[in-house]
C-alpha cells in the first residue's frame, strides 16, 4: 500500500480519489479550518498540519506520494493574472517545491487549473528539474470522467530523474480510451433526467448543450431534479451563512473521480493492481 501525504488538502476531494484508489494517507496540511473539520471527520486518526509554511520536511510522516493543488488564485484565467511569485498566493508553489525537496517522495502530484500551462508552467518545472525531477502532465477534464460539467484540471507528475544507463522512464497517462475502459464508475449516469453513456468522453456535451449547473444540494434532490423542478425557497440568514464554507470548499476542490484516475495511474506504473472505485 503507498503512502500518501497531502498539501493543501481542502475539503479532502483530491484525497478521497487517492483513498478510493487504496492508498494510506499519512497527514493533510490545510489552512482553513472549516475544511480541517471535514478532514479530521474522515480521516480520524491522521495529523493534520496548519500552515505549509511551516512544515519541516524532516519532522513529517514518512510517504511515498506527495498530493496537492497549491493556490491557482494567480494563473487562473478567471483570477488576478500575476503569476508565480514570492508576493503571490500562487507563489506557494515554492513551499511545495521545498517540501518535494526535504522530503524527496517518489511520487508528487500537482493539480492545478489549466491557466497554469500559460502562467507558471515553466516555473515549475525548471524548479522540479533543479531539485532532481523530472514531470509528465495531462490536462483532464470533469467530464471525461463522467461529471456533467467540464472543469478541466492540470495533473503534473513529477518523479526521482535518473541518469542511469538504461534507466525505465516512468509512463503514467494511458491512451485516452483508457478513460473507458479501465476508470470509469459505471457505464450508465441519469442525471436531470439524462441518461448518459458515461464510457463515452463526449457524452455529456452531446446530451445537454447549455449550461449544467444549477443544482443546489439542499438535500432532495427529487425536487429540484424531478419533472416540477425546485421552488423558491427562502434561505435564513443563518442558513445562508452556513453554506458559504461548504460552497466555497466545493468551488476550491476538483471531481474525485479525476484525482481517482491520477492514482491508477501510479498504481499501473508501480506494477501493482488497480481497485474498482
Amino acid at each position: 500500500m503507498l503512502r500518501v501525504g497531502s498539501l493543501f488538502s481542502g475539503a479532502g476531494l483530491c484525497d478521497l480519489g487517492f483513498h478510493r484508489a487504496g492508498f494510506q494517507h499519512r497527514f493533510f496540511c490545510e489552512i482553513d479550518p472549516f475544511c480541517r473539520g471535514i478532514l479530521a471527520r474522515h480521516w480520524p486518526g491522521v495529523p493534520i498540519y496548519k500552515d505549509v509554511r511551516a512544515l519541516v520536511p524532516a519532522e513529517l510522516p514518512e510517504v511515498d506520494v506527495l498530493v496537492g493543488g497549491f493556490p491557482c488564485q494567480d494563473v487562473s484565467c478567471g483570477g488576478k493574472r500575476a503569476g508565480i511569485t514570492t508576493s503571490t498566493r500562487s507563489g506557494l508553489w515554492y513551499e511545495y517545491k521545498r517540501i518535494i525537496q526535504g522530503v524527496r517522495p517518489r511520487y508528487a502530484v500537482i493539480e492545478n487549473v489549466r491557466g497554469l500551462l500559460s502562467r507558471g508552467m515553466e516555473i515549475v518545472l525548471q524548479d522540479l528539474s533543479a531539485i532532481g525531477y523530472a514531470a509528465q502532465w495531462q490536462s483532464l477534464s470533469a467530464a471525461a470522467v463522467g461529471a456533467p460539467h467540464l472543469r478541466p484540471r492540470v495533473f503534473l507528475v513529477a518523479y526521482p530523474d535518473s541518469d542511469e544507463p538504461g534507466a525505465k522512464r516512468r509512463l503514467l497517462f494511458a491512451e485516452q480510451g483508457d478513460l473507458g475502459d479501465l476508470h470509469q464508475f459505471g457505464s450508465i449516469s441519469h442525471w436531470a433526467g439524462l441518461r448518459v453513456n458515461r464510457a463515452r468522453r463526449q457524452a455529456i456535451r452531446q446530451a445537454y448543450g447549455g449550461a449544467v449547473f444549477y443544482r443546489v444540494d439542499d438535500g432532495r434532490p427529487r425536487r429540484v431534479d424531478g419533472p416540477g423542478r425546485a421552488r423558491p425557497r427562502v434561505v435564513s440568514p443563518a442558513t445562508h451563512k452556513a453554506w458559504l464554507p461548504r460552497f466555497k470548499a466545493l468551488g476550491n476542490g476538483i471531481t474525485p473521480q479525476q484525482a481517482y484516475y491520477v492514482a491508477c495511474c501510479i498504481l499501473l506504473a508501480e506494477g501493482l493492481p488497480v481497485p474498482r472505485w
